[in-house]
């Protein structure tokens, strides 16, 4: 049996649109809210820590949530600690450009991905019982948290590491029960 190239090309065209259908997630799909939102990280309960380090050019202090029941992506638990993120005009929720209004819109415009030597935000991830951050191998998006892990940020500054610039307060894990 012999397949024409139109009939390979007409399927790759229906599979592309199709996926395309499939990953479009609508505008107005409420975001999951979590039962109680705290500051500082989680000791006992059953939530997902979040620390927010601005960097070391910043003069902000890092922020610690607590979010309660939380069981969603590690995008929505940004909305869910009442946190401010903006992705980029080319991923608008696929890569944080922005979190509460840092860096400012002078140092980075937001409308393509940020370079190394603009200045990016890492995303770094401790699973319950992780004692150290590790370099999330996932984007926010994908990733849903487990209750006890803990979801790190960090402004990394140009001409510094991700690997040696880790969220400067530690994670906060535990196994829930």
């Amino acid at each position: 049996m012999k397949i024409s190239r139109r009939t390979v090309l007409i399927a790759l065209v229906v599979l592309v649109a199709a996926g395309g259908v499939i990953s479009t997630v609508p505008s107005d799909v409420p975001v999951p809210k979590a039962s109680s939102v705290s500051s500082g990280q989680c000791q006992t309960s059953s939530g997902v820590s979040l620390a927010i380090d601005f960097g070391s050019s910043s003069d902000r202090e890092v922020s610690e949530f607590c979010i309660s029941d939380f069981a969603s992506s590690g995008w929505d638990i940004f909305a869910a600690a009442g946190v401010e993120v903006e992705g980029t005009s080319e991923y608008p929720t696929g890569f944080v450009c922005r979190i509460d209004a840092w860096p400012s819109e002078e140092i980075q415009p937001c409308t393509k991905t940020p370079t190394a030597s603009q200045g990016t935000w890492s995303y770094f991830v401790a699973d319950a019982n992780d004692t150290d951050w590790k370099f999330s191998g996932q984007g926010a998006a994908a990733r849903k948290p487990g209750c006890g892990a803990a979801e790190g940020w960090r402004f990394i500054e140009p001409g510094e590491s991700a690997s040696q610039n880790t969220p400067r307060a530690k994670p906060a894990t535990f196994v829930c029960k």
